[in-house]
């Protein structure tokens, strides 16, 4: 029994005699610890971000054959109503280049308007994912400066 406290004691001197080490290692341990967090949430942020990327990726592609479809429906009724009508006059062929040129205009400022409206979704998408890699950034930096002063490095 006395043998056993002697080990005890023994053991509670050596963790007395060095206990600023005990408390240095227990600050790394915690920094290592929050680096890994912070390293596992960037990895699930990235991921996020390039999920996000893939699907917006389908929404642009889906966008572009949209714009050509609708252009390629387009070029077809004109084609149809140049065939069926008999343009005979110069005013007829006047009137008919005019709605022909306002019907481009409305599918211009139609399919400038969508291609706006994605990049938007595309933007706001990657300001959150850039706010919350800050928002994860800052912490570990501001420890790192506060630990950086507390050793005395200048």
């Amino acid at each position: 029994m006395s043998n056993e406290n002697n080990f005890k004691n023994s053991e509670k001197e050596k963790t007395d005699e060095k206990p600023f080490l005990k408390g240095w290692q227990d600050f790394i341990g915690g920094i290592t610890e929050g680096f890994e967090s912070f390293k596992t949430s960037l990895e699930k942020q990235s991921t996020k971000n390039k999920e996000f990327l893939e699907e917006n990726k389908d929404n642009v592609n889906k966008f572009f054959s949209g714009v050509k479809e609708d252009w390629d429906k387009q070029i077809q009724k004109w084609s149809k109503d140049i065939e069926q009508r008999n343009l005979e006059t110069k005013e007829q062929w006047d009137a008919h280049k005019q709605k022909i040129g306002q019907d481009f205009k409305n599918w211009q400022e139609k399919t400038q308007q969508k291609w706006e409206e994605g990049v938007k979704a595309v933007r706001k998408g990657f300001f959150r994912a850039y706010l919350w890699a800050l928002l994860l950034i800052i912490p570990v930096l501001v420890i790192v400066i506060i630990v950086i002063r507390l050793l005395g490095f200048k």
